[in-house]
This record gives structure tokens, C-alpha cells and sequence, in this order.
């Protein structure tokens, strides 16, 4: 495809980054080999079981990389790593199952469908936190490993529950299983849109399938996501046979990714008052921090490198050893200005890497008449978040819109097959580019 001067397009060949080892784990528990959709959520996006209270600060990615997306081949010795805490004194083991699901996140398969190996798991690599404040227990747990290993492509969904009971549910978190199938090529096109600081922009692929999977090209879809943000995946499949075998897809221009949200960068890794920490009361348990506030008619400052969507706590808490179980949580209260400090109708929720990435998941704030202001209060370990105010007031979209820079983004790119064969979408590739 030519360059064109007017329009940035950037093709970047795919290389999926994986790193990571298996880990052993633990002798296998029954299971009854019924599909999942009829006991979790199920529909065309993202939805996921209720976190419980006592789950905190929630990490899946691949191998050692707190920041990567949580990708592994289907056919690999590379592991994902799955870290959380139990805001208790003492841990117990749990359980873990595995979930399928298709390219709309539709729970589909059963276990025994998905899974060559034994059909759940449990945990038992625990910890207590040494001399915090707020005590609480830390989990890790790797996969696949030699109980666990994945005969099926696609999306899936890791579950964890008490121990031997399927719907005591604590938590459930996204990942993928790769087929490493196919070659893939990805770019970005800029779009210029009025009254718009920021240029939207349109990711676009082009993907050459794998020969024996060359007979049905309307099979195939393409689902794109801006920095992590998985809830709000965008997919295309009408693909253009521009040069058969080689597939095209790119998003409607309507479709394309725009500034509508802020993104902000919280760093809780040092305990002590900052440009981002306006106060901090170190006397309460737990210990207590005001951020300095954001105001929506400023440019989001640029803190660090991207996050991707993802929390990083071993790579950011500096001067503790061992931070999984050393560093402190925090009661983190957000700030928000709205435009003209005045109150926004319906409510503003401050969402990031500690919900998901899911404004369904953040926390509600609260107006504060006298300070012009919304506030919300959030425990957190000490770490770096990625973090946004999302809201439904049309006000604050066209001030995002007006205000916010142009700024680097990351579009990773997921191919999908529909194998007939399964009734299901297999996940044949995963790419990424970044793209103002």
C-alpha cells in the first residue's frame, strides 16, 4: 500500500512478544464438564463476575512483565502469571477454572472441550504481608503449566473461588490462548476531526491466513484495543480481498478511537507528599492520601512510561524487599474538577488498571459543593496505575475532546477465526502498534 502524506500509517509486521516458564502445580479436583454460559455472565462484550471486597489489586500478564497483556501460544512452554492479595490475616488454598469463550466474550465451551489436561486447579503459593499496616495474604500462581494446558485457541476466562466450590466466585480475569497462525501486518491511520485537539485514529491489518484455512475469508474477524482497554475492544468482519489470499480490515471511520477519556498516571510507590499527593496522613491505618486534582480543562500530564491497562507493584515500589508482601495499601482519595468547576449531571466514576479498565467497575465520586469538585476514595497497594473520570454528561466529552494533546497510544490487534469444526472463534494472531 502506498504512503500517503496526508494521513499517518504506520505497518509494523507482527511480533508477538511472549515470555515466561510453566509451573508446576498441584493433583487434579473433579469437575462436572458443563458448559459455562449457563453460570456466568455471558452477551457481546466484556462482563465479568463481582470482584469480592477482600480481593485487591488483581495482576495477569505474561511471565515476568507486570506490563504485558496476559497472551500466551497455545503450543509453548511460556506461562501467564496471576497475582492478587486477600485483605486478610490468614490465607487457605483456592480453586481456579478456566472458561472459554467466543470473539464477544459468549462463554461457550465446556472444560473438557478446552483443556487437555485436568480441568481445574488450585492454589497454593501464598504468603502473609510482613509488617503492613492493613495485613493481607499474597497469591501467585502460574499457567499453563504441567496440570493445566489448553488444546483450543481463543479468548478465555481465569476464575478463582474457594476452594473446591465452582460458584463461590472471588474473581474472574481475561486472557488469551494464540494460535501463532497466519502472518499479520498492522498499522494506523490519523484522522483529523473538527473542534478535535487530538487526531482519532483507525487501526487497520492486513493478514495472509494460514493455507489450510484459506477456503472461507468471511470467517475471519478483527478486534482492536486502545492501551489495554479490553472492555472497549472494537471489531471489524467485513474484510476487503484486496490481494487474495492477504485479508484487509480496518475500522469504520465513525468507529475510530477518539480522546474521549483522559488518561492519567498514578505513582504510589513512595509514601510522602508530591506534586501528585497534596496530602498524606501517615497516622491512620491505613495510611491515608489526597491527590493533588485533576482539572478538565488541562492537558493530563504525561507521568512515566504507558501502563497498557496493567498495575505494576515489583517494578515500582523502590527501598522494600520483596513487594508483593512488603508494600502498604493506601486509602486513595481522586480528585476531579469538572469544566468551570461546576456539577456535571448523572455521576462521575474514576476508573483504571484497579477496575479492569472498566468504568462499570470504578468508583462512583462524590460533588463536593464548597471545593468545586468530585472526590473518590479507593484502597490501593503502593504501585503505578493507569486511571481516568468517565461520565455521562455531554460536557465533558467535547471538553476532553478540546483540551487533551496528541499523545502515543498502543493498538493491539487480535485476529479471530470461526472454526465450524468448534463452534467457536479460534484467536489465530495477536499484533500491536503504536500510533499517535
Amino acid at each position: 500500500m502506498p504512503i500517503v502524506p496526508a494521513r499517518l500509517w504506520f505497518l509494523l509486521t507482527l511480533v508477538v512478544v511472549m515470555v515466561g516458564a510453566g509451573s508446576g502445580c498441584v493433583p487434579p479436583q473433579t469437575d462436572d464438564s458443563t458448559t459455562e454460559k449457563a453460570s456466568g455472565p455471558s452477551g457481546g462484550a466484556l462482563r465479568l463476575a463481582a470482584q469480592d471486597a477482600k480481593i485487591r489489586t488483581v495482576q495477569l500478564y505474561r511471565g515476568s512483565d507486570e506490563r504485558a497483556l496476559p497472551v500466551v501460544p497455545l503450543q509453548s512452554p511460556e506461562a501467564l502469571t496471576l497475582e492478587f492479595d486477600l485483605l486478610k490475616e490468614e490465607g487457605r488454598p483456592l480453586s481456579v477454572y478456566f472458561i472459554h469463550a467466543d470473539r464477544q466474550w459468549r462463554r461457550d465451551l465446556s472444560p473438557n472441550q478446552v483443556l487437555s489436561s485436568y480441568q481445574n486447579d488450585r492454589i497454593f503459593d501464598y504468603q502473609s504481608s510482613r509488617g503492613t499496616a492493613v495485613p493481607y495474604v499474597h497469591y501467585e500462581y502460574r499457567f499453563p503449566n504441567d496440570d493445566i494446558r489448553f488444546r483450543v485457541s481463543g479468548n478465555f476466562i481465569v476464575r478463582v473461588t474457594k476452594r473446591g466450590q465452582r460458584d463461590s466466585v472471588l474473581f474472574e480475569q481475561p486472557f488469551f490462548v494464540t494460535d501463532e497462525a497466519g502472518q499479520l501486518e498492522v498499522g494506523a491511520e490519523g484522522i483529523a476531526v473538527s473542534g478535535q485537539r487530538q487526531q482519532s485514529v483507525r487501526p487497520k491489518v492486513r493478514f495472509s491466513p494460514p493455507a489450510a484455512l484459506r477456503g472461507d475469508p468471511f470467517g475471519y474477524a478483527v478486534c482492536f484495543v486502545q492501551n489495554g482497554h479490553l472492555p472497549d475492544a472494537r471489531c471489524r468482519d467485513e474484510p476487503t480481498l484486496a490481494r487474495q489470499p492477504q485479508l484487509s480490515f480496518e475500522l469504520e471511520q465513525e468507529r475510530a478511537f477518539a480522546p474521549i477519556t483522559a488518561n492519567y498516571t498514578l505513582d504510589l510507590s513512595n509514601l510522602r507528599s508530591t506534586n501528585t499527593i497534596e496530602r498524606l496522613d501517615a497516622t491512620r491505618t491505613p495510611v491515608r492520601a489526597l491527590l493533588a486534582p485533576d482539572y478538565a480543562e488541562l492537558a493530563a500530564p504525561t507521568r512515566g512510561s504507558p501502563l497498557n491497562g496493567r498495575i505494576v507493584v515489583q517494578d515500582a515500589v523502590d527501598g522494600r524487599a520483596s513487594p508483593d508482601v512488603s508494600a502498604e495499601y493506601v486509602e486513595t482519595t481522586f480528585a476531579f474538577v469538572p469544566p468551570s468547576d461546576r456539577r456535571l449531571s448523572g455521576n462521575v466514576v474514576v476508573a483504571g488498571s484497579f477496575s479492569g479498565m472498566d468504568p462499570s467497575r470504578g468508583t462512583t465520586m462524590t460533588w463536593r459543593p464548597g471545593a468545586g469538585r468530585y472526590e473518590g476514595t479507593v484502597l490501593l497497594k503502593q504501585g503505578r496505575y493507569g486511571y481516568f473520570y468517565s461520565g455521562t454528561d455531554p460536557t465533558l466529552r467535547e471538553t476532553i475532546r478540546r483540551t487533551q494533546p496528541l499523545r502515543r497510544s498502543t493498538y493491539t490487534t487480535f485476529v479471530y477465526y470461526r472454526d465450524p469444526s468448534l463452534g467457536t472463534d479460534r484467536l489465530l494472531r495477536v499484533g500491536r502498534v503504536e500510533a499517535r
